[in-house]
């Protein structure tokens, strides 16, 4: 059989008595006044799509930055391989043209050396 609580003849005893709390079904998101508001829940609706269409726009505007940046980026080492590459042109060039030079003044030492070993066979005035 249940207690009775002393002081109180013939009451069983109860829970402690509690202040009536927000409701359990209530969603965390919504205030207090859009509760059961059809007009509140759209509005909130429509702010939270504006939000995520800025906050999209602000992803795609950062993803066309990054893009943009990385084109540039490829554009300078192009260029810089395209001069490196002029350069080394240039450079091969400059050295065969100095090879070359070489060359001829080498013959025209030799040819020199042997016309003065060997004098002309027939005199200029024949």
């Amino acid at each position: 059989m249940t207690e009775v609580a002393p002081g109180c003849p013939g009451t069983a005893l109860a829970p402690p008595h509690t202040a009536p709390t927000a409701s359990r079904n209530a969603s965390p998101c919504r205030s207090a006044s859009d509760h059961g508001s059809p007009s509140g829940t759209r509005r909130q609706l429509a702010k939270d799509k504006r939000e995520e269409d800025e906050k999209a726009q602000e992803l795609l505007e950062a993803l066309r930055d990054k893009e943009r940046r990385a084109q540039q980026q490829l554009d300078r080492c192009a260029e810089e391989r395209g001069r490196k590459m002029e350069e080394q042109r240039r450079k091969e060039q400059k050295r065969r043209a100095a090879a070359e030079e070489k060359r001829r003044q080498q013959q025209e030492a030799e040819k020199s050396e042997r016309d003065s070993a060997y004098p002309h066979p027939h005199p200029p005035w024949s």
